[in-house]
């Protein structure tokens, strides 16, 4: 029987730097307002990872604009941990338009959308933090169980390498690969790289052999491979996904299994990482891959947050994990979404 990690209420503290982001959700239906959710891949990670129970704590550089007051608010109803965010006239608030549709087929897609629908105008873009400032917030919060990162930057590097020395765990989930020197030198320090292979299609090219102690390609419905560096003869070993019905949108799985994994190795740092052996990091994956297709029942990266109770989305995750049931029909939880039924976008900008 396998069985979900629970964190005990702040038990464990996640740091995470790279792209926070202010969502706005569209389903196409007339009846349905846009959403404006905190987003982006650091963002929804370290807000899943305060709905599993631990300290989240994103560092970013915003703007002093509506748009982040709509981010704030979201974090705020999340219990997200927002001392590491500055705002200031030169920070930015990324704005990312998604856009659930459906093919031909009917079956549900999405993309991400950077310009003003009406204006083609580029919305705010991410901008990273200050090498200047990692002394400071390192002052803030000196330690933490896992270090997360999705962009590169010279202030991200120097805060991987801190929390390394402190005994965390580092996990870096690249979008692309950059032939730079930052990119060279940030591939040393993470104990576990993941990537998605539609981002991602040459890494075992690039890299035949690997480079971090586990590295992951998720691979979308066929769902994902893994390798360990410490396997004498590493290669990637496939973990089929689960099979879930009533998909409304994909997006955001990555980030729920990204979590999961966080969730299950990271919870006393390092140490619990090196401890756990082939099966317990295949249990985990295997964890993260459900949580991640669960949330294909909801809109936006992080439906299950809006729509489900923490005590009932554990229930249920480990019913599709012991095979017992399928989805069943979920309360609706008491968390709501900021919105607006006609979108402006120089209400936020």
């Amino acid at each position: 029987m396998i069985s979900i990690k629970k964190i005990q209420k702040r038990e464990a503290t996640c740091v995470g730097s790279g792209l926070v982001a202010l969502d706005v959700i569209v389903n196409g239906s007339p009846s349905t307002p846009a959403k404006l959710c905190a987003g982006g891949s650091c963002g929804n990670v370290l807000s899943i990872l305060a709905f599993l129970g631990w300290d989240s704590m994103p560092i970013a550089r915003l703007a002093d604009n509506n748009a982040s007051e709509k981010l704030f608010d979201d974090f705020l109803n999340i219990e997200v941990n927002t001392s590491l965010i500055t705002t200031s006239k030169d920070g930015t608030t990324p704005i990312i338009i998604h856009r659930i549709l459906k093919d031909k087929e009917g079956n549900p897609k999405h993309k991400f959308e950077f310009r003003v629908p009406d204006t083609n105008a580029w919305l705010p873009m991410y901008r990273p933090v200050l090498a200047s400032a990692v002394n400071e917030l390192i002052s803030l919060q000196s330690e933490c169980k896992v270090f997360y990162f999705d962009r590169v930057s010279r202030s991200t590097i120097n805060l991987a390498k801190y929390y390394k020395s402190k005994g965390a765990l580092i996990v870096f989930e690249p979008s692309s690969i950059k032939d730079d020197k930052q990119f060279v030198e940030c591939l040393d320090i993470p104990h576990i790289i993941k990537f998605s292979s539609d981002r991602i299609k040459n890494y075992s090219d690039l890299f035949p052999v690997p480079i971090a102690q586990l590295e992951i390609e998720t691979l979308g419905k066929d769902g994902l491979r893994y390798r360990l560096k410490s396997d004498k003869n590493p290669y990637w070993k496939t973990i089929p996904s689960f099979k879930f019905e009533d998909i409304k949108d994909t997006a955001g799985a990555g980030d729920w299994c990204t979590a999961g994994i966080i969730n299950e190795l990271g919870f006393d740092g390092l140490e619990s990482f090196m401890k756990s052996d082939k099966s317990e990091i295949e249990r985990a994956l295997t964890i993260g891959q459900v949580m991640g297709g669960i949330n294909c029942s909801y809109d936006g990266a992080r439906g299950i947050m809006y729509n489900m109770s923490y005590q009932s989305f554990i229930d249920v995750a480990q019913a599709i994990l012991n095979q017992n049931k399928k989805i069943p029909t979920i309360e609706q939880s008491p968390i709501k979404i900021s919105s607006i039924s006609n979108f402006k976008f120089d209400l936020i900008l």
